[in-house]
């Protein structure tokens, strides 16, 4: 790797001297290498210099994903500097570990891991109104209310189930440890090819986790007033009585640079205190 691009997110209080850091570090390589900062407010496409071969990320695992999202098409490789609170997608966190890892970015001493990312779209009578993608979840909430939900999902077009909740959550193994848990979800290894899919309080017994393969298409019926969808927390698009959500893996993926060998396991136990 010989050309970076670098987000940063100013809110995070040690962006700023760590975006420094790594300036400094780059340019210290002359010519060989370049870098061009965004420290700018988040976009939804960045305009990425020709030949750019890893976009490095300065916030938490939100900054992550929002680039993820906003450079999904091109297929270049991200790695995180968590100045945020987890940091479960981030790679590096310490100051000290940013040199050693420039240099082994730029003697492509890494490996990469390709993570499944969601399709969604919504129809309005018929007609796709709305599109983006996802990597850690599509959700289906509430808005300007504290009324119950109601909505039906299909499977592959076969009817499963009606809901009254307080939302859906169809994740990502990525996002299984993100909102998908709080919700009840289960965990699942994060390179695996998989949807969860999470009734939020639902009111019925029935409200159970569904893990479903990569191949299903799910399709949830909007059968109250004052909901919306919202990838990954991000981009969000409110809903009408009768509106369909089409949710299916992605063609895209993101690819994330990675160092430590430390397995999925070693991860939850370090950084989620997993028992």
């Amino acid at each position: 790797m010989r050309n970076f691009f670098i987000i940063v997110n100013m809110d995070k209080a040690l962006a700023v001297g760590t975006k420094d850091s790594i300036v400094s570090i780059l340019s210290s390589y002359g010519n060989d290498v370049s870098c061009h900062v965004w420290d700018g407010a988040p976009q939804e496409h960045y305009d990425l210099p020709e030949g750019t071969d890893c976009i490095i990320t300065i916030g938490g695992d939100g900054t992550l994903i929002q680039a993820a999202r906003a450079t999904v098409k091109t297929g270049i490789p991200i790695i995180g500097i968590n100045r945020g609170h987890m940091g479960y997608l981030t790679q590096l966190t310490g100051e000290e570990d940013i040199k050693p890892a420039l240099k082994r970015l730029i003697e492509d001493d890494y490996s990469i891991d390709e993570r499944m990312m969601l399709k969604a779209s919504i129809l309005q009578d018929g007609k796709r109104v709305f599109k983006d993608v996802a990597l850690n979840e599509v959700l289906l909430t509430r808005h300007d209310s504290i009324r119950t939900m109601h909505f039906s999902v299909y499977v592959n077009e076969v009817f499963l189930n009606s809901y009254s909740a307080d939302g859906l959550i169809i994740a990502t193994p990525t996002g299984s440890t993100a909102y998908s848990l709080s919700a009840g979800g289960p965990i699942a290894e994060p390179k695996a090819k998989l949807m969860i899919m999470t009734p939020i309080c639902s009111h019925t017994i029935n409200g159970r986790s569904l893990v479903l393969s990569p191949e299903d298409k799910i399709k949830v019926r909007v059968g109250s007033e004052k909901q919306l969808v919202a990838c990954d927390g991000d981009s969000m698009f409110f809903l009408n009585y009768g509106d369909e959500i089409h949710v299916s893996k992605s063609k895209y993926v993101t690819r994330l640079v990675k160092f430590k060998e430390e397995s999925f396991l070693e991860t939850l136990r370090d950084k989620m205190n997993f028992v």
